[in-house]
């Protein structure tokens, strides 16, 4: 899957780029991949149902449902002794829905860009509020700093943060 082929087709992705986008975030790029099946903890179920639904993306008027209702959605993966585990699909996973339906207009907030904020001195809480409220203004601030435009320029900052925030030899906080 090309990164820059899906965000193109912003508004227009096919059933089968949902399924694509879910495998990128997954890190289930082979066909062959073990773990892109349902009952694994890859989100595999709810990214058919992105799949299946083909959402659109919301207007602003509907971004915190949007992200509240795909990051509660749940799937069970595996099970330990008679229990059913279940896990949220969560906030990471629906704002990178949300980030490739709106062709990259939305930042994709995961646990390793809110560890390299916390690094730079900007913690910001992973919830819908947060993301909403501090995220996309603080994202856009970094973007500005630093000169960074485009679809380009905003996914080599996005993959900066991600690395920062992967560094396991900077301290966590």
């Amino acid at each position: 899957m090309e990164y820059f082929a899906l965000i193109t087709k912003q508004g227009k992705l096919s059933r089968d780029d949902f399924e694509q986008v879910g495998r990128w975030k997954e890190g289930c790029l082979k066909p062959s991949h073990g773990s892109w099946k349902t009952g694994t903890p890859k989100g595999y179920d709810v990214w058919m149902q992105a799949r299946a639904e083909a959402p659109e993306c919301p207007g602003q008027s509907g971004l915190a449902g949007f992200l509240r209702d795909w990051s509660d959605r749940t799937f069970v993966a595996g099970k330990k002794g008679e229990s059913v585990l279940r896990y949220r699909f969560g906030l990471s996973r629906a704002t990178t829905l949300l980030h490739f339906i709106s062709g990259g207009q939305y930042p994709i907030l995961d646990s390793r860009v809110a560890t390299a904020l916390i690094r730079l001195g900007s913690p910001i809480e992973e919830t819908t509020d947060g993301y909403l409220s501090s995220f996309r203004p603080l994202f856009s601030e970094i973007a500005a700093v630093c000169g960074v435009s485009g679809m380009e320029g905003l996914r080599k900052l996005d993959n900066a943060l991600f690395a920062f925030g992967s560094d396991t030899s900077f301290p966590a906080a």
